[in-house]
């Protein structure tokens, strides 16, 4: 079950809602996310789509309900917002907990997202970071200040930045 009060997320109580979240989750361009929804529809991995304010409380209980499973933590900095870790609560809990982290600075692909998947399959902690040019190094630096200094993979834009500036002509 995932309740948040923010208004950027919606609740999933049962597969029903959670295939509407797929749907929902493409119909708005995030095919990253809604890759890690049908993985977990499939039951492949665990997810926990951190919030911004998200409790102590419940990232510990979700940890310790996926111990010996694929589990993937997602922070969605991405959201134009440019948070950067002090804006996330659990941002260093998330990378203490991590074995492999995947710092997603560019536009999404699919097989950013599977490799992500696999990941979590093999060493059952993952966390995804979703994060944009102006807060990426930030991520970096708290990533590297980690004593246990986990695997990570570094998406950026070969060229320009993420996410690009909407085109305002466009949308008329």
């Amino acid at each position: 079950m995932a309740h948040y009060n923010s208004g950027w997320t919606f609740p999933v109580d049962d597969m029903t809602g959670l295939a509407q979240s797929i749907t929902l989750t493409e119909q708005a361009g995030a095919i990253g996310t809604a890759h890690l929804l049908r993985a977990l529809a499939a039951g492949r991995i665990a997810l926990l789509p951190l919030s911004p304010d998200e409790s102590a409380t419940k990232f510990k209980a979700w940890t310790r309900l996926t111990k010996h499973r694929p589990a993937v933590a997602l922070i969605g900095d991405d959201d134009g917002f440019k948070r950067g870790p002090c804006g996330w609560a659990q941002a260093r809990r998330a990378v203490a907990w991590s074995r492999k982290v995947l710092l997603h600075g560019a536009g999404a692909e699919l097989f950013h997202y599977e490799a992500a998947i696999m990941a979590a399959e093999l060493t059952h902690r993952t966390l995804i970071i979703e994060c944009c040019t102006a807060t990426v190094y930030g991520w970096i630096e708290l990533v590297r200040a980690a004593p246990h200094r986990p695997s990570t993979l570094i998406i950026t834009p070969g060229d320009g930045s993420h996410p690009l500036p909407v085109r305002r002509k466009a949308l008329h």
